[in-house]
C-alpha cells in the first residue's frame, strides 16, 4: 500500500514538472473536423489535385475568349543556289541567290461554339531584300484581313467541350469535397477513440478507487468475521488487477492522443482535452431527401455524368468520320507590295479568297462502322455502370439513414441505462457496507456499472460516425442545412 502512494506520488510529480513543456488545446467535434480538412496529412495532397483541375478550366474558359497574338521573323537571312532557265540559250543554270527577310503581323482568332468554327484576322507588314544581278528591296503590307473556317458537316468539338469542362470542374469540386469529409470522418473516428480511451481511464481510476475502498470495508468485515479470508483476497486481488488495468489504459489513452494529434499535424506531445458532443435527439433524417441530395452533390453521380457526355460525344464523332464531310474557308482584306512603305500602306488592293474542300471515303474496309459500333458499346456499357452506381450509392444512403436513426435509440438507451447501473452500484455498495450484499454482488454491481459507462461513449462515436459517414456521401450538413463546400 505504501510502495503504491509513493509511486502514484512521483508519477504525479512527474507530470507536474513535464506539463509546462507540453501543450494543451481542447478540442470539441466540429474544432476537430475544421483541423482536419485545414491542415490534416492528407489535405494538402486533395487540395492539390483540386488546384490542378480549378487551373484547368480556367485554361479553357480562356481558350473561349478572343487570342491575340503578335507573330514574328526579325531577321532572316538566306544565301543559296536557285535553278534558273537560259530561254536564249534554251538550257539550266545554277546561280547564287540571296536574300534578307523580316515580317511581323498581330492575329486575332475567336472560337464560334455553336457553329464549330473560327473567326480570324490579322495585319502585318513585312520586308524582303534580294542580292544578285538585281538588288531589290520590297514591302509587303496587310493592313487588314478577316476570315471564317469551319468543317460543315465535321465533327463540332467545341460544341461538346462546352459540355464537358464545367462537369469536369464541378466534379472535381465534389470529390475535392468529398476527400476533405473523408479526412474529416477519420477524424471523428480518432476523437472518439480517445474519448473512449479517457473513458476507460477514467473508469479505470474510479474503479481502482472503488477497488481500495472496498478492501478496507473488507478488511473490517474480516476482523469482524463478517466475510470469510477466501473474500478478503478476492477483493484484494481486484485491486491488484485494478492498478494493472490503469496503467494499461494510461497507455492507451497516450496512444490514442498522440494518433488524433499527429492527423490533425499538431506536436505529438500535445494534451488534449475533449468536450464530448451529446446526440441530437430530435434530429430524424428523411431517406429521399438524403437520397435526393446525393444525387445532387456525390462526385459519383456527377463523374458518371461526365462519363455519359464523353460516350455521347465518342459515338457523335465516330458517325460524322463515316460520311463526306465538306469544309469552308473565305476570307476578304487588303494587301500591297511596292518598293517604298509608305506607298505599299496608303495605297493598298483588295484581296479576297473562298475555298470549299469535300472529303469522301470511297474504301475503309468497315473501319468507320466498326468505330461507330465500338462507340456504341461504350456508351451502353457506360449508360450501364451509371445506372450500377447509381442503385449502389442509393441503396448505401437508404442504408446509412437507417443506421443513424436507428442509433439515436441506442444513445437514448445506453443513457438510462448508464445512470441505473451507476445508482445500482451505489446502492449495492451501502448493502455491502451494512453487510446485506456479498463480495460477489458488489463485483457484478461495479462490473455493469462500468460497462454501461463503456456502452455509452460507444454508442455515441457510432452514433456521430453514422451522421458523419451520411454526410459525407450526400456532401450536405442536415443539422444546419445546407450544402458542403470546400473552396
Amino acid at each position: 500500500m505504501r510502495i503504491r502512494k509513493i509511486l502514484l506520488i512521483a508519477a504525479a510529480a512527474l507530470c507536474t514538472l513535464t506539463a509546462g513543456a507540453q501543450r494543451q488545446v481542447r478540442l470539441d467535434i466540429l474544432r476537430t473536423m475544421e483541423l482536419a480538412t485545414d491542415s490534416s496529412l492528407s489535405s494538402d495532397r486533395y487540395r492539390s489535385v483540386y488546384d490542378q483541375a480549378k487551373w484547368n478550366y480556367e485554361a479553357y474558359l480562356a481558350t473561349r475568349k478572343p487570342q491575340i497574338s503578335l507573330v514574328s521573323t526579325p531577321l532572316e537571312y538566306d544565301h543559296y543556289m536557285v535553278q534558273r532557265y537560259l530561254s536564249d540559250e534554251d538550257r539550266d543554270v545554277y546561280r547564287q541567290q540571296r536574300k534578307l527577310y523580316s515580317s511581323a503581323s498581330v492575329q486575332a482568332t475567336q472560337d464560334i461554339e455553336a457553329l464549330g468554327g473560327t473567326l480570324y484576322g490579322n495585319a502585318g507588314v513585312s520586308f524582303l531584300r534580294s542580292f544578285g544581278a538585281y538588288n531589290e528591296s520590297q514591302f509587303s503590307t496587310v493592313p487588314i484581313l478577316v476570315g471564317y473556317k469551319q468543317e460543315l458537316l465535321g465533327f463540332n468539338s467545341l460544341k461538346w467541350n462546352k459540355l464537358l469542362e464545367p462537369l469536369k470542374m464541378q466534379a472535381a469540386e465534389k470529390q475535392f469535397a468529398y476527400e476533405q469529409e473523408e479526412a474529416a470522418t477519420v477524424a471523428a473516428e480518432k476523437f472518439f477513440d480517445l474519448a473512449l480511451a479517457q473513458e476507460n481511464h477514467n473508469i479505470a481510476k474510479d474503479y481502482l478507487a472503488s477497488c481500495d475502498t472496498l478492501y478496507a470495508i473488507g478488511k473490517r468485515k474480516f476482523y469482524i468475521a463478517s466475510i470469510s479470508k477466501a473474500e478478503l483476497l478476492i477483493l484484494d486481488i481486484d485491486r491488484t488487477n485494478a492498478q494493472n488495468n490503469l496503467i494499461n489504459t494510461q497507455i492507451s489513452l497516450r496512444q490514442a492522443m498522440q494518433d488524433l494529434a499527429l492527423w490533425l499535424k499538431m506536436d505529438e506531445n500535445t494534451q488534449i482535452e475533449l468536450i464530448i458532443p451529446k446526440a441530437m435527439m430530435n434530429l430524424r433524417i428523411d431517406p429521399v431527401e438524403a437520397v435526393n441530395k446525393a444525387q445532387e452533390n456525390n462526385p459519383t453521380y456527377i463523374t458518371d455524368r461526365q462519363a455519359i457526355v464523353s460516350a455521347h460525344k465518342d459515338l457523335a464523332k465516330a458517325k460524322v468520320e463515316r460520311r463526306w464531310n465538306a469544309s469552308v474557308d473565305v476570307k476578304a482584306g487588303l494587301n500591297q507590295v511596292d518598293n517604298n512603305l509608305w506607298y505599299a500602306i496608303g495605297h493598298p488592293l483588295l484581296q479576297d479568297y473562298a475555298s470549299i474542300s469535300l472529303t469522301i471515303p470511297l474504301l475503309d474496309w468497315g473501319a468507320g462502322k466498326y468505330k461507330q459500333l465500338a462507340a456504341e458499346s461504350a456508351l451502353e456499357n457506360t449508360l450501364t455502370t451509371a445506372r450500377q452506381n447509381s442503385e449502389t450509392l442509393e441503396l448505401k444512403v437508404r442504408q446509412y439513414v437507417s443506421d443513424f436513426n436507428q442509433r439515436q435509440t441506442l444513445v437514448e438507451n445506453t443513457m438510462k441505462t448508464q445512470a441505473t447501473a451507476e445508482e445500482a452500484y451505489n446502492a449495492t455498495l451501502q448493502r455491502f457496507a451494512s453487510g446485506k450484499a456479498s463480495v460477489s454482488d458488489i463485483t457484478i454491481a461495479q462490473n455493469r456499472w462500468q460497462m454501461a459507462r463503456q456502452n455509452y461513449v460507444n454508442a455515441l462515436k457510432n452514433y456521430w460516425l453514422a451522421y458523419y459517414e451520411l454526410r459525407k456521401v450526400t456532401l450536405y450538413d442536415f443539422i444546419a442545412h445546407k450544402t458542403i463546400t470546400h473552396r
